[in-house]
């Protein structure tokens, strides 16, 4: 539990110079803003301060999925400090990680993660969404076609459990025994078992005749019912859900009878027999129609481009090895990566529109536009020196700057705590334990120094507002915040999905069976 009075302090640095100078114009939709000086933790700082300011999804966009990996727990970790959000609003959209025509599909965990983040999107529930360059160019449906790949089921609904089932099995969960993994699911009469993503204990939905019944957790282990639960959201694990309309749709364009759209002729092609999936027919997709982007379904959004110059290099880049697959495959004129993707030409006619940062580092790039300078700087680094780390904070509050140390777990947060207690340097902390009795926020404003848990593995110092923050990879040993640093999550949904990967099916046709 973060104390209110640390939540106050990081508004502070919602009052330094440039911050104030842009706000008004991102306020107005002054179009693009040019601003320089952020380091990187400031840079999660000012990011999450937006949305808490203006009231609008943020949308970042990084050179790549490593930069949007790393920056997503450091968003999630300033949700949480300043209270602008909900960490789990913090969506992260990857790019695919295998180009389109190269007979692969995209990695499991990264179609569910996609999943998950276009329902956040679409269902008014991110906040901040982190995405490289790649992944803001992909061709999407509207809003309406991600919301429902969610189903949100309460006590007491109405509803027929064949067509559940049939959803789940259409969103990529797997049928099963008895559920032990996330995307899974087990039917026996009236009663399915199911493990959704992002959930601690799958659930077991009881009904009597269509009505939702009971609807209770359960531990996986012994199987045994436990807490009785009010609602429960089953999300998807693919953005591309497996129907025959999609998958004939797409056969009809790769196998060039260019049938038309018309429910009655994709029908036809369905019933030939054994339309089925085939290595890389995900991103076919926008084939049946998409001609969104991310910034169509967030219109809203601040968008905020971080180093525009190198990432539009590298959008160059990646585009002719686009180009390069499209050609080296022999599709030819069945589909153009056009239809697919937007171009960069025309990804940067739509990001010129919206309303946003371009964050450069030195603000060295050329142009005529306005540049807003923050002055922020990343602090000093101790590796576990206690004497120094102390010396450095008595210095720095001294001068009249206010301290703040965040510690990544409970542990260190103790371990600070005994550290200041034995070389007597006053602090308070901003951090309680669950069952621990709050602290008078009031009481303790006056002390300069605040110890707090949090996830903010590099510092950075703010003097425009007379801040500094210290974050656990600063203080402690390089091989402790090694062990300490955030592992990426890794699903443990996939084995649906990753059997596309085996499927051996040349020239892509999609294969029909005649029976």
């Amino acid at each position: 539990m973060i104390l209110s009075f640390v939540r106050k302090l990081l508004a502070d640095a919602a009052t330094v110079p440039g911050f104030q100078r842009a706000l008004p114009l991102l306020k107005d939709g002054a179009g693009r803003i040019r601003v320089c000086g952020l380091a990187p933790s400031a840079r999660a700082l000012y990011y999450t301060l937006l949305y808490q300011e203006l009231g609008r999804p943020v949308i970042v966009v990084t050179g790549d999925n490593r930069a949007a990996e790393e920056m997503l727990p450091v968003l999630q970790g300033m949700c949480e400090l300043t209270g602008a959000a909900d960490a789990d609003s913090v969506a992260y959209l990857p790019a695919r990680d295998v180009l389109p025509f190269e007979n692969l599909s995209p990695h499991p965990e990264i179609q569910e993660v996609r999943a998950r983040a276009l329902w956040r999107m679409t269902s008014g529930t991110a906040s901040v969404v982190v995405a490289p360059f790649a992944a803001t160019t992909i061709r999407l449906r509207d809003a309406a076609y991600y919301q429902q790949l969610a189903k949100t089921i309460q006590r007491g609904d109405w509803f027929d459990l064949e067509e559940l089932v049939q959803h789940l099995n259409v969103v990529g969960y797997r049928r099963t025994d008895v559920v032990e993994q996330q995307g899974e699911y087990a039917l026996r009469g009236g009663i399915l078992d199911v493990y959704s993503p992002e959930m601690e204990r799958p659930v077991r939905l009881e009904m009597s005749g269509d009505e939702v019944e009971s609807l209770r957790e359960f531990d996986p282990a012994s199987q045994r019912s436990a807490a009785s639960v009010a609602q429960v959201t089953l999300l998807p694990l693919t953005e591309t859900p497996v129907t025959e309309e999609l998958l004939a749709t797409i056969s009809a364009r790769l196998s060039g009878k260019r049938v038309s759209g018309s429910e009655a002729a994709l029908e036809d092609v369905a019933r030939a027999g054994g339309v089925s999936v085939f290595p890389g027919w995900e991103f076919f997709a926008p084939v049946a129609g998409a001609e969104n982007t991310i910034f169509h379904l967030l219109p809203e959004a601040v968008v905020v481009v971080e180093e525009p110059e190198q990432l539009e290099t590298a959008l160059d880049a990646w585009w002719e090895r686009v180009r390069d697959a499209h050609e080296r495959s022999g599709i030819g004129n069945l589909v153009h990566p056009e239809e697919l993707y937007v171009t960069p030409e025309e990804w940067r006619t739509q990001v010129q529109k919206l309303s946003g940062l371009d964050v450069e580092q030195l603000g060295l790039a050329s142009g005529e536009d306005e540049l807003i300078d923050f002055h922020t700087h990343p602090t000093a680094r101790f590796h576990g020196a206690v004497p120094r780390l102390l010396e450095e904070v008595k210095k720095l509050t001294a001068a009249g700057e206010r301290v703040l140390l965040a510690a990544g777990s409970a542990g260190e947060l103790e371990r600070l705590a005994d550290i200041f207690n034995e070389y007597q340097v006053p602090y308070q902390l901003g951090s309680r334990g669950k069952t621990a009795e709050a602290a008078d926020d009031e009481a303790v404003e006056s002390v300069a120094t605040t110890l707090v848990q949090g996830y903010l593995p590099n510092g950075v110092a703010l003097p425009d507002a007379h801040l500094v923050l210290f974050g656990s990879d600063d203080i402690f040993d390089d091989s402790e915040a090694g062990a300490r640093r955030q592992p990426r999550t890794r699903s443990k949904t996939s084995a649906f999905l990753s059997d596309f990967r085996d499927l051996a099916v040349g020239d892509y046709v999609v294969h029909v069976e005649h029976g």
